[in-house]
């Protein structure tokens, strides 16, 4: 399955070879998801595991849910421009894309509990509250470009890797249904050329090679959003505990496309090398991913005293089943012929397990006038598995499992965050926060995605209006092709996200 050197990987996991790295970068992707929240929390670094009493609750800590006094709704609409910064052979780019989507919507229902006349009010079970909300944790809108000239070498070097990886060992052919068959009906890679009995090379007479310009052009699309349906409990208004389920939808897409404009001879066994050429060729991928799954939480919150709370939740698994769709193929230019091929198309079906995420939150009232949250996530990268739907081991499960084992590890996030009341119905609010890399050899964590954020809130009588303003920024590197000697080219990208989010909200 010639998707195993073809799709791009992202970060460190560039170093393993196949298809085993491209289904491991995914089960990475789509195991990164944050705690949906309302704006409220967004400005305040998404600190809330140790909060509660806000929509935030049903894809946060349940438990929070525990502190509502009253019924509630709310709406959060959200826009995102994510901007890319790359650096590719010494050649900078930009390139931008904006998208408007749904970030959260949820509704709340409070029951006090029935006491009888004489009871203590303020012991024993005081409310229940049942929630259903949606939230939408993790976007993959992205557009990215970059570009330079290359003067060591070039893609076609990468098919000749492929044709002699996957050749017939008896009569060294290859499949005219693959990339590298692609390639060499495309003129784009020789077979035989002096000096290379049996061999396919990307050659030219005399070994010359000529610097040749790349670029890499990418859409992305899609996200990871969950249902939940969530209840809690409030103890003596002291001792709160909930739990949820979540049922998540997951899409994502890719077009991407390679083009390199270079020069190259042909060869004929009977004629020899044929006179120089300018060639134009594009190497065109396309994944298409589908999804759905369920996870579940657990969650307390513990206050001591009145300002004071602490809070821990223990999110399962999310267990995914994933149909996935991936072709690519080869179009080249050279000297006045166009030569195009058919798109060879690969499904797979799998199921992915991602890891456990267990939370600790704390915040701390300050006067009725002030609020401080901390929140810290552990979550195991090491532990995302993948299987089969029918019960077989295939070699794409059996490596991509390797893959993880041999490039992912634990990984910590922390958020903190800040809302000050300026006056009786204004608050003002900023957070931080930091998503841990979760690769294995970033022993300087230079692929941590940091958080800055900040906004404002306006109450006045049942109505509730949330504002909040989100910077992300990550760092990353995009390998277009590998080759055999470890010699490809890398971009090293810069992404960043300015996201603003508006919530509106009402109690009844």
């Amino acid at each position: 399955m010639n998707k195993i050197f073809s799709m791009l990987v992202i970060g460190l996991v560039a170093s393993a070879s196949g298809v085993y790295a491209q289904y491991g970068s995914d089960g990475l992707r789509f195991s990164q998801l944050n705690y949906g929240s309302t704006a409220r929390f967004k400005a305040m670094g998404n600190a809330q595991i140790g909060v509660g009493g806000d929509m935030s609750s049903l894809s946060g800590n349940p438990a929070g849910l525990g502190l509502f006094t009253r019924s509630e709704f709310s709406l959060t609409p959200e826009f995102n421009q994510t901007g890319v910064e790359g650096n590719y052979l010494g050649t900078k780019s930009r390139t931008n894309k904006g998208t408007l989507n749904l970030n959260q919507l949820g509704v709340v229902l409070y029951a006090p509990s029935y006491k009888k006349k004489g009871e203590d009010t303020k012991k024993g079970l005081i409310s229940s509250v049942f929630g259903l909300g949606y939230a939408r944790n993790n976007d993959y809108a992205l557009e990215s470009s970059y570009a330079g000239q290359n003067t060591n070498n070039s893609i076609r070097h990468f098919f000749a890797d492929l044709a002699n990886r996957y050749k017939d060992p008896n009569n060294f052919t290859i499949s005219k249904n693959s990339l590298e068959g692609m390639a060499f009906d495309s003129y784009l890679i020789n077979f035989n050329t002096p000096g290379n009995a049996n061999m396919y090379t990307a050659s030219s007479a005399g070994n010359a090679f000529s610097a040749n310009n790349q670029q890499k052009n990418e859409t992305r699309s899609g996200s990871v959003s969950e249902f939940n349906i969530a209840g809690a409990l409030n103890f003596s208004n002291q001792f709160y505990i909930g739990a949820n389920v979540g049922l998540i939808n997951l899409r994502y897409t890719s077009d991407a496309e390679f083009i390199e404009a270079g020069s190259l001879n042909t060869y004929d066994p009977v004629d020899g090398y044929g006179p120089r050429e300018n060639y134009r060729l594009s190497y065109i991928q396309n994944q298409e991913t589908k999804g759905s799954g369920i996870n579940a939480r657990l969650g307390l919150i513990f206050r001591p005293v009145s300002n004071f709370r602490i809070g821990a939740t223990l999110q399962t698994p999310t267990w995914f089943v994933i149909d996935d769709s991936y072709s690519e193929k080869i179009d080249n230019k050279i000297s006045n012929d166009v030569i195009t091929n058919k798109a060879q198309i690969y499904d797979f079906r799998y199921n992915l397990r991602t890891p456990l995420k267990g939370s600790l939150g704390a915040s701390y009232v300050i006067g009725n006038k002030g609020l401080i949250s901390a929140d810290v996530d552990f979550v195991d990268y090491s532990s995302i598995r993948f299987s089969s739907n029918d019960g077989r081991t295939y070699e794409e499960i059996t490596g991509s499992n390797a893959t993880v084992k041999n490039s992912y590890t634990s990984a910590i996030n922390y958020r903190i965050g800040a809302e000050l009341k300026a006056v009786d119905n204004l608050s003002i609010r900023a957070g931080f926060g930091i998503n841990g890399s979760p690769y294995k050899n970033d022993s300087n964590n230079d692929f941590d995605t940091k958080f800055y954020s900040g906004g404002l809130g306006y109450r006045i009588n049942n109505y509730y209006f949330d504002l909040a303003y989100q910077r992300v920024e990550s760092n990353g590197t995009n390998i277009p092709y590998t080759l055999n000697n470890g010699n490809e080219p890398v971009a090293n990208l810069k992404t960043t996200n300015n996201n603003v989010f508006l919530t509106f909200g009402i109690k009844f």
